[in-house]
């Protein structure tokens, strides 16, 4: 731990420390009490406190007890920072940082250890960072995870049925109702079985990049291969549909928007369709159906908009 505090004063010293390695640094110091006492002890160690020139603290450090108190300023500042940035979401006395979004929004967290991880929408989740141990909890939605490599502390998410253990990948997790759908963009990770199986050891499996698995209360499901870059084609605002029932880019849809779209009969629901679509524009993903699939689109008097065959 200080080693890493004198890695931290020795970065934000450099000529060419920028503003997120200062966010960086707020979030390491918050991730745990130990380390802000970490940061007073090297501190002790180091002449120079350049480092809080840019921080309300300009004035050299005259003896020991100054450089103490600096440390401690220097803490606080970051505390601060850190507070600024993800506030309403953290939590003091130890509490997990929480984080979420609502329908339509997505929202890039970095976390301290260089990880990265993109909520998409309508999602929420718990990040819990110590010395030993990464852990995420996705209660609801959707996240891509992009995980930086630290062999001396596993990054594991639990989701639903599922956890998911790595040291360094990137995958995304889809949790809806009872499952969860998990899919590998590089790296590989591992799913185990989650709750309890009952008489047996809890099922688990190796992904590997364009590998995507399904674990719900009936289990963990096999792997198959995935088209991983549709798949987390959300990131930058696009559907892509492979042969995709309507009924099911209908709930595509209505996951981005508060807007609700109707089918006129079964036979229409499952009707196929192809194509890449502009999450963020549902009038225009209408008008390709209409222009392109023979489906027609009727605004009801409640606002909801009915979908049925076009007229031959």
């Amino acid at each position: 731990m200080h080693e890493q505090a004198a890695a931290w004063i020795a970065r934000l010293r450099s000529d060419t420390v920028a503003e997120e390695d200062y966010q960086q640094f707020a979030l390491w110091l918050a991730a745990n009490r130990e380390h802000g006492h970490a940061m007073d002890s090297m501190l002790e160690l180091w002449d120079d406190l350049a480092v809080t020139q840019h921080l309300p603290l300009a004035e050299p450090a005259q003896d020991h007890g100054r450089r103490r108190w600096l440390g401690a300023a220097l803490a606080a500042a970051a505390c601060a920072l850190f507070a600024l940035i993800l506030a309403p979401q953290f939590s003091v006395d130890g509490e997990p940082l929480q984080y979420q979004t609502g329908i339509g929004e997505q929202l890039l967290v970095d976390l301290a250890d260089g990880s990265q991880i993109t909520l998409n929408t309508n999602s929420r989740l718990e990040v819990a960072l110590s010395d030993t141990m990464r852990h995420v909890a996705l209660t609801r939605g959707e996240a891509f995870f992009q995980v930086e490599r630290d062999t001396q502390r596993p990054f594991v998410v639990d989701a639903g049925a599922a956890e998911v253990r790595v040291m360094g990948t990137a995958f995304n997790i889809h949790l809806h109702g009872n499952q969860s759908d998990i899919t590998v963009t590089s790296g590989v990770v591992r799913v185990t079985e989650r709750g309890n199986p009952g008489n047996r050891a809890p099922a688990t499996e190796l992904l590997y990049a364009n590998q995507s698995v399904s674990a719900s209360s009936n289990g963990l499901a096999r792997p198959v291969r995935a088209d991983a870059v549709s798949e987390v084609a959300w990131r930058e605002g696009k559907l892509v549909a492979d042969s995709m029932p309507l009924a099911a880019l209908v709930k595509e849809i209505g996951r981005y928007h508060e807007i609700k779209i109707l089918i006129a009969d079964p036979e229409l629901a499952q009707r196929t369709v192809s194509g890449v679509f502009q999450l963020d524009s549902p009038d225009t993903i209408l008008h390709a159906l209409e222009h392109s699939f023979e489906i027609h689109s009727m605004l009801l008097e409640d606002s909801s908009i009915l979908l049925i065959s076009a007229p031959r």
